[in-house]
């Protein structure tokens, strides 16, 4: 086998390693990560003080929200408004309590346990602590189905502390989902398809040969 040949089925082999690797790390990207992260608890009746991170969603992607708080006093509540709705709402300070959210789907998990509920629909979620929540958003629900409508959203967070301070601690990540899958179906299809053609290349080539040593 020569040097360039060589070349061609290493890079074969690469790419076939390289795509569940890449599908795996880049599955979900995450866009926000806080632990904690802090409000006034203001924001319960002041959306201009509230926890607000604007997400645009393609067809057929999903955001996952990790939710919680491990903080004594506080509740916290999380909704999903369209971006038009939260201009509006933003624009006259309105109170976030009374405002619909969009549908979402959620499990609640307790460590060490089955999980409590699972895939529930809802248009929002409020938490306590030691409180723990799973989200899968995609623009709308068919009861505990997900279904995807693009556009651009703000998930946003309000609450209270009834202790003494007037901070609001809770913990979130965003993910979104990334071209993992796409990455990892183009990467091994591409090896795949080299590593055919070398195939095919060799055995016309050796089977030259040995026609030649017939003849």
């Amino acid at each position: 086998m020569q040097k360039r040949e060589k070349i061609v089925v290493l890079i074969g082999i690469i790419l076939l390693i390289a795509g569940p690797v890449l599908g795996f790390f880049l599955d979900k990207l995450i866009v926000f990560s806080a632990a904690p992260a802090t409000i006034q608890e203001t924001s319960d009746t002041d959306i201009q003080n509230a926890f607000a991170f604007p997400v645009g969603l393609t067809r057929n992607q999903k955001l996952v929200i990790e939710f919680s708080v491990y903080y004594s006093d506080i509740s916290a509540t999380i909704k999903i408004l369209g971006k038009g709705a939260y201009d509006t709402a933003y624009a006259a300070n309105a109170n976030p309590n009374p405002l619909g959210g969009e549908s979402f789907v959620y499990s609640q998990f307790n460590w060490g346990q089955e999980p409590y509920q699972s895939t529930q629909p809802t248009t929002s979620l409020s938490i306590t602590e030691d409180g723990y929540y799973y989200i899968e958003f995609a623009g709308s629900t068919n009861g505990d189905y997900l279904i995807s409508e693009p556009g651009n959203y703000v998930v946003v967070i309000y609450g209270t502390n009834g202790g003494s301070p007037t901070e609001v601690y809770f913990n979130v990540t965003l993910k979104i989902d990334g071209p993992g899958e796409f990455l990892q179906n183009l990467l091994l299809a591409v090896g795949i398809i080299i590593l055919v053609c070398f195939v095919l290349y060799f055995s016309y080539g050796y089977l030259n040969k040995l026609r030649r040593g017939i003849e």
